[in-house]
Protein backbone atom coordinates (compact mmCIF):
# COMPACT_ATOMS: atom_id res chain seq x y z
CA UNK A 1 0.00 0.00 0.00
CA UNK A 2 2.69 2.64 -0.89
CA UNK A 3 3.41 5.20 -0.31
CA UNK A 4 1.70 5.09 3.29
CA UNK A 5 4.68 3.72 5.40
CA UNK A 6 7.37 6.51 3.62
CA UNK A 7 8.52 9.01 6.05
CA UNK A 8 6.71 12.02 5.99
CA UNK A 9 3.18 11.14 4.08
CA UNK A 10 0.18 12.44 5.23
CA UNK A 11 -3.05 11.92 4.03
CA UNK A 12 -5.03 14.76 3.59
CA UNK A 13 -8.26 13.52 1.37
CA UNK A 14 -9.94 9.60 1.43
CA UNK A 15 -12.46 8.27 -1.11
CA UNK A 16 -13.52 5.51 -2.92
CA UNK A 17 -12.73 4.77 -6.34
CA UNK A 18 -15.25 1.75 -7.91
CA UNK A 19 -16.08 0.25 -11.46
CA UNK A 20 -12.72 1.47 -13.29
CA UNK A 21 -12.63 0.68 -16.97
CA UNK A 22 -8.67 1.27 -17.94
CA UNK A 23 -8.24 1.46 -22.04
CA UNK A 24 -4.99 1.70 -23.43
CA UNK A 25 -3.81 2.56 -26.43
CA UNK A 26 0.17 2.35 -27.59
CA UNK A 27 2.13 5.43 -28.83
CA UNK A 28 5.05 6.55 -29.94
CA UNK A 29 6.80 7.86 -26.86
CA UNK A 30 8.13 10.96 -29.10
CA UNK A 31 4.31 11.97 -29.89
CA UNK A 32 3.82 12.74 -26.32
CA UNK A 33 7.48 14.47 -25.41
CA UNK A 34 5.95 17.91 -26.19
CA UNK A 35 2.99 17.66 -23.78
CA UNK A 36 5.22 16.15 -20.85
CA UNK A 37 7.44 18.82 -19.29
CA UNK A 38 11.20 18.06 -18.34
CA UNK A 39 11.89 17.15 -16.32
CA UNK A 40 9.93 14.39 -16.69
CA UNK A 41 10.17 11.07 -18.64
CA UNK A 42 7.67 9.49 -20.77
CA UNK A 43 7.59 6.01 -19.53
CA UNK A 44 7.51 3.05 -21.74
CA UNK A 45 6.28 -0.11 -21.61
CA UNK A 46 7.14 -2.70 -24.18
CA UNK A 47 9.09 0.04 -26.48
CA UNK A 48 5.99 2.49 -26.58
CA UNK A 49 3.94 4.98 -24.60
CA UNK A 50 0.65 4.34 -23.10
CA UNK A 51 -2.44 6.57 -23.64
CA UNK A 52 -4.77 5.56 -21.09
CA UNK A 53 -8.77 6.46 -21.00
CA UNK A 54 -10.53 5.66 -17.22
CA UNK A 55 -13.88 6.58 -16.63
CA UNK A 56 -14.95 5.35 -13.06
CA UNK A 57 -16.97 6.53 -10.02
CA UNK A 58 -16.00 8.22 -7.11
CA UNK A 59 -17.57 8.06 -3.95
CA UNK A 60 -17.26 9.71 -0.45
CA UNK A 61 -14.32 12.29 -1.07
CA UNK A 62 -13.69 14.22 1.98
CA UNK A 63 -10.67 15.59 4.49
CA UNK A 64 -9.82 12.82 6.58
CA UNK A 65 -10.74 14.54 9.22
CA UNK A 66 -14.54 14.85 8.56
CA UNK A 67 -16.81 11.73 8.73
CA UNK A 68 -18.72 10.86 5.75
CA UNK A 69 -21.73 13.40 4.14
CA UNK A 70 -23.83 10.10 1.86
CA UNK A 71 -23.76 11.26 -1.65
CA UNK A 72 -22.33 14.81 -0.92
CA UNK A 73 -19.02 14.26 -2.60
CA UNK A 74 -20.01 11.00 -4.74
CA UNK A 75 -20.10 11.75 -8.71
CA UNK A 76 -18.30 9.91 -12.04
CA UNK A 77 -15.11 11.05 -13.23
CA UNK A 78 -13.46 10.15 -16.89
CA UNK A 79 -9.88 11.24 -17.26
CA UNK A 80 -7.08 11.12 -20.26
CA UNK A 81 -3.56 10.02 -18.85
CA UNK A 82 -0.31 8.50 -19.83
CA UNK A 83 2.71 7.53 -17.03
CA UNK A 84 6.07 9.09 -16.92
CA UNK A 85 9.04 8.89 -14.32
CA UNK A 86 11.15 11.59 -12.43
CA UNK A 87 14.12 9.63 -11.86
CA UNK A 88 13.47 6.26 -10.16
CA UNK A 89 9.89 7.49 -9.43
CA UNK A 90 7.32 6.32 -11.86
CA UNK A 91 3.71 8.29 -11.79
CA UNK A 92 0.76 9.58 -13.82
CA UNK A 93 0.64 12.80 -15.87
CA UNK A 94 -3.51 13.42 -16.23
CA UNK A 95 -4.13 15.41 -19.57
CA UNK A 96 -7.79 15.76 -18.72
CA UNK A 97 -10.07 15.05 -15.94
CA UNK A 98 -13.96 15.19 -15.99
CA UNK A 99 -16.15 14.80 -13.20
CA UNK A 100 -19.95 15.81 -13.34
CA UNK A 101 -19.36 17.82 -9.71
CA UNK A 102 -19.09 21.37 -9.93
CA UNK A 103 -17.57 22.03 -6.76
CA UNK A 104 -15.42 19.08 -6.52
CA UNK A 105 -13.75 20.38 -9.68
CA UNK A 106 -13.43 23.50 -8.45
CA UNK A 107 -11.77 22.00 -5.36
CA UNK A 108 -9.31 19.93 -8.00
CA UNK A 109 -8.51 22.96 -9.95
CA UNK A 110 -7.64 25.05 -6.68
CA UNK A 111 -5.56 22.68 -4.17
CA UNK A 112 -4.31 20.17 -6.36
CA UNK A 113 -3.94 21.80 -9.66
CA UNK A 114 -5.22 18.98 -11.47
CA UNK A 115 -6.55 20.22 -15.33
CA UNK A 116 -10.44 19.11 -14.26
CA UNK A 117 -13.35 20.24 -16.51
CA UNK A 118 -17.19 20.19 -15.30
CA UNK A 119 -19.02 17.69 -17.58
CA UNK A 120 -22.34 16.05 -17.55
CA UNK A 121 -22.09 11.98 -16.97
CA UNK A 122 -24.33 9.19 -16.95
CA UNK A 123 -23.43 6.09 -16.04
CA UNK A 124 -25.64 3.17 -15.19
CA UNK A 125 -24.84 -0.87 -14.34
CA UNK A 126 -27.50 -2.01 -16.93
CA UNK A 127 -26.64 -5.45 -15.93
CA UNK A 128 -24.62 -7.57 -13.32
CA UNK A 129 -21.54 -7.20 -15.29
CA UNK A 130 -22.36 -4.37 -17.46
CA UNK A 131 -21.67 -0.94 -17.47
CA UNK A 132 -22.80 2.26 -19.61
CA UNK A 133 -20.49 5.29 -19.29
CA UNK A 134 -21.30 8.35 -21.48
CA UNK A 135 -19.69 11.98 -20.59
CA UNK A 136 -19.90 15.38 -22.21
CA UNK A 137 -17.63 18.01 -21.12
CA UNK A 138 -19.12 21.43 -20.90
CA UNK A 139 -16.89 23.34 -23.17
CA UNK A 140 -17.29 25.09 -26.57
CA UNK A 141 -16.03 21.91 -28.66
CA UNK A 142 -17.91 20.07 -25.93
CA UNK A 143 -15.29 16.42 -26.42
CA UNK A 144 -16.95 13.40 -25.12
CA UNK A 145 -16.96 9.85 -24.77
CA UNK A 146 -19.64 6.80 -24.65
CA UNK A 147 -18.47 3.17 -23.74
CA UNK A 148 -20.34 0.18 -22.72
CA UNK A 149 -18.90 -3.07 -21.67
CA UNK A 150 -18.76 -5.96 -20.27
CA UNK A 151 -16.55 -7.47 -17.22
CA UNK A 152 -15.79 -11.25 -16.22
CA UNK A 153 -13.88 -13.51 -14.20
CA UNK A 154 -13.01 -13.03 -10.70
CA UNK A 155 -10.44 -10.12 -9.06
CA UNK A 156 -6.63 -11.10 -9.31
CA UNK A 157 -3.57 -8.67 -8.52
CA UNK A 158 -1.25 -7.61 -11.17
CA UNK A 159 1.68 -9.57 -11.99
CA UNK A 160 5.08 -7.65 -11.55
CA UNK A 161 6.61 -7.00 -15.16
CA UNK A 162 3.39 -7.22 -16.88
CA UNK A 163 2.17 -4.15 -19.24
CA UNK A 164 -1.39 -4.70 -16.76
CA UNK A 165 1.21 -3.94 -13.30
CA UNK A 166 3.05 -1.04 -15.36
CA UNK A 167 -0.55 0.81 -16.22
CA UNK A 168 -1.69 0.64 -12.58
CA UNK A 169 0.80 -0.18 -9.70
CA UNK A 170 1.54 3.68 -9.40
CA UNK A 171 1.42 6.07 -6.22
CA UNK A 172 2.34 9.77 -7.17
CA UNK A 173 0.86 12.03 -9.69
CA UNK A 174 2.50 14.67 -11.38
CA UNK A 175 0.98 18.24 -12.72
CA UNK A 176 2.20 21.73 -13.20
CA UNK A 177 1.03 25.15 -12.81
CA UNK A 178 2.28 28.19 -13.75
CA UNK A 179 5.56 26.84 -15.19
CA UNK A 180 5.69 25.41 -11.94
CA UNK A 181 6.43 21.25 -11.33
CA UNK A 182 4.33 19.31 -8.14
CA UNK A 183 3.47 16.04 -7.19
CA UNK A 184 1.00 14.33 -4.90
CA UNK A 185 0.63 10.64 -3.61
CA UNK A 186 -2.05 8.14 -2.86
CA UNK A 187 -2.41 5.00 -1.09
CA UNK A 188 -4.67 1.93 -0.99
CA UNK A 189 -4.21 -1.85 -1.72
CA UNK A 190 -2.89 -3.29 -4.51
CA UNK A 191 -5.12 -3.23 -7.79
CA UNK A 192 -7.16 -6.65 -8.35
CA UNK A 193 -8.28 -6.28 -12.07
CA UNK A 194 -10.58 -8.86 -14.13
CA UNK A 195 -10.72 -9.12 -18.07
CA UNK A 196 -13.05 -6.54 -19.72
CA UNK A 197 -14.95 -6.66 -23.28
CA UNK A 198 -15.61 -3.19 -25.21
CA UNK A 199 -19.42 -3.40 -26.40
CA UNK A 200 -19.47 -0.10 -27.79
CA UNK A 201 -16.68 2.71 -28.07
CA UNK A 202 -16.82 6.29 -29.01
CA UNK A 203 -14.59 9.45 -27.79
CA UNK A 204 -12.74 12.79 -28.83
CA UNK A 205 -10.96 13.36 -25.42
CA UNK A 206 -8.07 11.88 -26.65
CA UNK A 207 -8.24 14.39 -29.43
CA UNK A 208 -8.91 17.85 -27.56
CA UNK A 209 -6.17 16.16 -25.37
CA UNK A 210 -3.90 16.89 -28.54
CA UNK A 211 -3.17 13.32 -28.83
CA UNK A 212 -3.85 10.79 -31.89
CA UNK A 213 -4.85 7.70 -31.36
CA UNK A 214 -5.41 5.07 -33.81
CA UNK A 215 -7.67 2.17 -34.49
CA UNK A 216 -9.28 -0.34 -31.64
CA UNK A 217 -7.91 -0.17 -27.79
CA UNK A 218 -4.65 -2.25 -27.29
CA UNK A 219 -5.56 -3.34 -23.62
CA UNK A 220 -8.72 -3.37 -22.01
CA UNK A 221 -9.15 -4.27 -18.43
CA UNK A 222 -11.29 -3.53 -14.94
CA UNK A 223 -11.31 -3.01 -11.52
CA UNK A 224 -13.82 -3.29 -8.96
CA UNK A 225 -12.59 -0.48 -6.71
CA UNK A 226 -11.34 0.05 -3.54
CA UNK A 227 -10.47 2.56 -0.26
CA UNK A 228 -7.67 5.44 -1.24
CA UNK A 229 -6.36 7.85 0.57
CA UNK A 230 -4.99 10.85 -1.18
CA UNK A 231 -2.01 13.47 0.09
CA UNK A 232 -2.33 17.44 -0.47
CA UNK A 233 -0.35 18.28 -3.29
CA UNK A 234 4.04 19.46 -2.68
CA UNK A 235 6.26 21.49 -5.07
CA UNK A 236 8.76 19.63 -6.67
CA UNK A 237 11.98 21.11 -6.11
CA UNK A 238 14.45 20.03 -8.98
CA UNK A 239 17.80 20.00 -8.72
CA UNK A 240 18.96 18.10 -11.79
CA UNK A 241 17.65 15.58 -14.03
CA UNK A 242 18.25 12.48 -11.75
CA UNK A 243 15.09 12.47 -9.59
CA UNK A 244 16.97 13.94 -6.60
CA UNK A 245 15.35 16.72 -5.35
CA UNK A 246 16.63 19.80 -3.64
Amino acid sequence: MPPIDEQGWRPALRMCWKHLLFVHWRVPAASLRPLIPEPLQVDTYDGAAWVGFVPFVIEGVRPVWLLPIPKLLDFPEANIRTYVRYGKQRGVWFFSLDAAHRLGVWVARRFWKLPYYYAHIRWELSAPNEVAYTTTRKSRLRPYAHVRYRFSGEPRETEPNTLEHFLVERYTLFTTYRGELYYGAVAHLPYAIQPATLLELNQTLTDAAGISVAGAPDSVFYAPGFGVLASALQPLHVANATGRTG
